[in-house]
């Protein structure tokens, strides 16, 4: 299932950086400026249809091989929302948002239940968390730490945002 999933992740970062890639950026940014410079909208909205049909068809047969039983009560509600939950904790928009976001809050219950702590307090620790992310960090995980990652970077060079327009200004 980790081959797969770093394959699967491959497939959408080269897809990301190709034209077709751009051309779903800036459907998602402005469909119709994207329109009006020459995006075929329903060309690419079929290629991100199909290219997440495959990936979500594919981690299902391994998924349904992987528990050996095919039941819709495995995909319930609460499912759905958590998988939305770790996407837009982890940074919408960004590949490694996803997976960071799942890494969060798929090892989050894991560890409380290994710690022993009743469902009900793991479910009050789970929602305080998410809460927490959503407040503090609006655009989720990733984004935030690559700011701050290049915050400190530019610091650590003497340079500070403000200063060159400051300079450029005087």
């Amino acid at each position: 299932m980790l081959v797969f999933a770093i394959v699967a992740y491959v497939l959408i970062r080269r897809l990301v950086h190709s034209r077709a890639g751009r051309a779903m950026i800036a459907l998602r940014e402005n469909e119709p400026l994207a329109a009006s410079v020459g995006v075929d909208v329903t060309k690419c909205l079929v290629l991100a249809t199909v290219v997440s049909a495959a990936i979500a068809g594919a981690a299902g047969a391994l998924y349904a091989h992987y528990v050996r039983i095919v039941d819709p009560d495995v995909f319930l509600f609460i499912y759905t929302v958590t998988m939305v939950i770790m996407v837009i904790a982890g940074g919408k928009g960004t590949l490694a948002g996803p997976v960071v976001g799942g890494l969060v809050f798929g090892l989050l219950p894991e560890s409380l239940r290994a710690l022993e702590i009743k469902p009900e307090v793991q479910w009050v620790v789970y929602g305080v968390l998410m809460i927490l992310v959503v407040y503090y960090l609006p655009e989720g995980i990733v984004p935030a730490v690559r700011d701050w990652w290049r915050g400190r970077q530019q610091a650590m060079n003497g340079s500070t945002p403000g200063a060159a327009s400051a300079e450029a200004a005087g």
